[in-house]
């Protein structure tokens, strides 16, 4: 059997249907979850995040030192005020996180370790259809959805951005990526 015929056979099985499909586990997917659970109570949906947790940034920037650097109080949720220090750090902001999602079980919703391999809109059926590998046990599965809700942020959290400029390579000092 070849890779490509596993894989169909892996996802031969009906996929996982929800009315919203959120893509990212970082503070704005969080926040969607709260919000459709307020406003829109009994609306199914799940959250795909790539990585092991949830957090995005905050739990991808490792560095020393690693803080918000906007005032947490305009940045915090609405529904749940920000109560720290203005400036604080991302072990602190993953605290609140886990916080809102306990709170409002939006855990039993995160499915964590799915990166998303396609993502098809079909006007035919109207819905969103996605492939998704489980990258623990490198097992494919499909999801169908209403809604589509995009909130993965802008990082490539496997690999940061590096830019590259003229001289780049006669550099003889170190280059850190943050």
């Amino acid at each position: 059997m070849n890779e490509q015929t596993a894989i169909k056979a892996q996802i031969a099985t009906a996929p996982t249907h929800v009315d919203v499909l959120i893509v990212g586990a970082g503070i704005s997917g969080i926040g969607a979850a709260y919000h459709l659970g307020d406003q829109r109570p009994g609306t199914s949906y799940l959250i795909l995040e790539t990585q092991e947790k949830f957090g995005g940034t905050w739990r991808t920037h490792t560095y020393p030192g690693v803080r918000s650097d906007s005032d947490l109080y305009t940045f915090g949720y609405r529904f749940k005020p920000w109560t720290g220090k203005p400036i604080d750090t991302a072990g602190e902001i993953l605290d609140y996180m886990q916080e809102v999602i306990d709170e409002n079980g939006i855990g039993p919703n995160i499915r964590y370790q799915h990166k998303i391999l396609t993502a098809n809109w079909s006007n035919e059926v109207n819905l969103w259809t996605l492939e998704a590998v489980r990258t623990d046990t490198g097992e494919h599965l499909l999801f169908t959805a209403n809604f589509l809700w995009m909130c993965q942020g802008y990082y490539n959290h496997d690999q940061g951005y590096t830019p590259e400029w003229d001289g780049m390579a006669d550099f003889k000092g170190e280059i850190i990526h943050p």
